[in-house]
């Protein structure tokens, strides 16, 4: 004879699932602006420096259409600080969301990231989460866009990783 438990009452001895709120959309998009700031002048030196080794001539002004120019034009030079630039992105979310739980920008709006047992998301996690945000950019940035229409506020990415954005409790 098979014995089912309904979800909403509590096992006897079982402490009670902890209450959490997912971070939003708009939080969200702040915390990525912050890490965008971080990033900036690491990723502005890099693309002098490339400008100034190897000749390649960057744009005045950043507009939308000198960047669509320099990115259809580009040369070699061009598309190997771009697999950089993304590594360093990639590298500065994964090591911040391993070692801490979240990156500056997320640690700022008060959010963190966790896996779906609401632990700190283990290495695997965190790769498979960035791999998720390239996918996600790369489909016209749709797979990040979905955290707005989502219920539960993840994105491909976080759906990939199995990771939920919260916010994070005063004690974290």
């Amino acid at each position: 004879m098979s014995h089912s438990v309904d979800a909403t009452t509590a096992l006897p001895g079982a402490a009670p699932a902890p209450v959490v709120f997912v971070g939003g959309f708009w939080r969200r998009l702040a915390a990525g602006v912050v890490d965008g700031a971080c990033l900036a002048p690491a990723l502005l030196l890099l693309g002098w420096l490339a400008s100034r080794v190897g000749g390649l001539t960057l744009p005045s002004q950043l507009r939308f259409e000198s960047l669509l120019e320099l990115f259809l034009e580009g040369g070699g030079l061009f598309y190997s600080l771009l697999v950089v630039v993304v590594i360093i992105i990639l590298v500065y979310g994964f090591l911040f969301t391993v070692t801490t739980g979240a990156t500056p920008g997320l640690r700022l709006v008060g959010l963190r990231v966790i896996n779906v047992y609401g632990e700190p998301p283990q290495w695997w996690r965190a790769l498979l989460r960035g791999v998720g945000l390239l996918l996600g950019t790369g489909l016209l940035g749709l797979g990040l866009l979905w955290v707005g229409f989502d219920r539960e506020k993840r994105g491909l990415h976080d759906w990939l990783a199995g990771t939920y954005v919260i916010r994070a409790s005063r004690s974290d």
